[in-house]
């Protein structure tokens, strides 16, 4: 039971971190389709679409990091 109480923090965080990733990981899917869909686009355009792929997948790799820390506080990972 005193396991259960001290993980509840750790276990609701990676879930809420989890749902991130996959958020995120789906916008960047969506953005990278939204390239192949428009065809010919202006480049200044696909710099600014590219430039936030880059930024949502930083965002997800600190957010996999923060997953590992908590996999470790929680001992499965």
């Amino acid at each position: 039971m005193t396991d259960d109480i001290t993980n509840d923090g750790p276990r609701t965080e990676l879930a809420r971190v989890e749902g991130q990733i996959e958020d995120l990981q789906q916008a960047v899917r969506d953005l990278r389709a939204s390239l192949n869909d428009a065809g010919p686009t202006d480049s200044e355009d696909r710099s600014l679409v590219l430039s936030q792929v880059e930024e949502q997948e930083a965002i997800i790799a600190e957010l996999e990091q923060r997953r590992r820390h908590l996999l470790e506080q929680l001992g499965t990972g």
